[in-house]
């Protein structure tokens, strides 16, 4: 089309536009043409809403030969569980601090399966510290007070508990075991 708009450039524009801006606008379109070109336009947004809010129901078979094809919306996803378990959210809120006191700690696994020892650095990120310790293997590691790890199991990577003094928990921290300065402790991880 030789044509052209001076002002006016979009499909919206054009569509949205009252009569005094669009008279304002032709320079080189006679007003019958653009009149006639909104008007298709028009028709062909009303065409495709209604068939975008008519619910079509699915065909019996293929479609005919030269037949346009016709996608539908997919079917909607059921609703997933997305819950995190508290031990995570209290796994992934660790992180190392200070690094003053020492001990050496010596990790046991008496859990059912092979394990990953993790240790937890200073932005919270874990570090793998040794990974598939075997059921009864003994891993020996100096650490600090501050310094929490966290134990996984090393197939279905599950959060393990440790086992010390008495205490409980799926965080190993020196601090919260009651390990001594420069002690050295034996740290049983359990199911």
């Amino acid at each position: 089309m030789a044509e052209e708009l001076n002002v006016l450039s979009t499909r919206y524009e054009l569509e949205n536009c009252s009569d005094e801006v669009l008279e304002r606008s032709l320079t080189f379109v006679s007003r019958e043409v653009v009149t006639e070109y909104i008007f298709h336009l028009r028709k062909e947004n009303a065409a495709l809403k209604a068939m975008l809010t008519t619910s079509v129901p699915p065909p019996s078979g293929p479609p005919p030969a030269g037949a346009p094809i016709i996608c539908s919306a997919p079917p909607l996803l059921p609703e997933l569980d997305l819950e995190i378990p508290e031990d995570e959210i209290k796994a992934a809120n660790m992180k190392s601090s200070r690094a003053q006191i020492k001990f050496t700690a010596h990790f046991t696994n008496q859990s059912n399966g092979p394990v990953n020892l993790i240790w937890k650095d200073y932005e919270g990120k874990e570090v793998l510290v040794r990974m598939y310790i075997e059921q009864e293997v003994v891993h020996g590691e100096a650490t600090y007070l501050t310094h929490p790890f966290i134990v996984r199991d090393s197939v279905k990577k599950k959060l393990k508990r440790f086992n010390c003094n008495g205490v409980k928990d799926i965080v190993f921290e020196g601090l919260n075991f009651g390990v001594e300065h420069n002690g050295s402790v034996i740290v049983e991880i359990v199911d």
